[in-house]
C-alpha cells in the first residue's frame, strides 16, 4: 500500500502498523531512527499511536518530542 509521512511517498507492506511506517520513512530519508521517537500526527492534527493501523493513502507528518510537550496546544499543527 501507499502511505504519506512528511510529503514523502512510501510503498509498505498490508497491514503495517505506524511505527513500520516510521522506520521505513527514516530508512528512506537515510537517517537513523530518533530516540526518543518523534510523536506522529494525522493529517487533521490528531496524535497517532505507534500500533495504530495504517490505511492506504494515509497522510502523517512528525514532530520531535520536545516540540510537542513544550506546546500543549500541538492541534492542527
Amino acid at each position: 500500500m501507499t502511505v504519506f509521512v512528511n510529503n514523502s511517498e512510501l510503498i509498505i507492506f498490508d497491514g503495517a502498523k505506524v511505527i513500520d511506517v516510521l522506520r521505513a520513512y527514516y530508512r528512506s530519508i537515510q537517517l537513523d531512527f530518533p530516540e526518543p521517537a518523534p510523536a506522529i500526527l494525522d493529517q487533521f492534527g490528531n496524535i497517532i499511536e505507534m500500533d495504530g493501523e495504517v490505511s492506504n493513502l494515509k497522510r502523517m507528518y512528525t514532530i520531535e518530542s520536545e516540540v510537542l510537550n513544550e506546546n500543549e496546544d500541538y492541534e492542527n499543527f
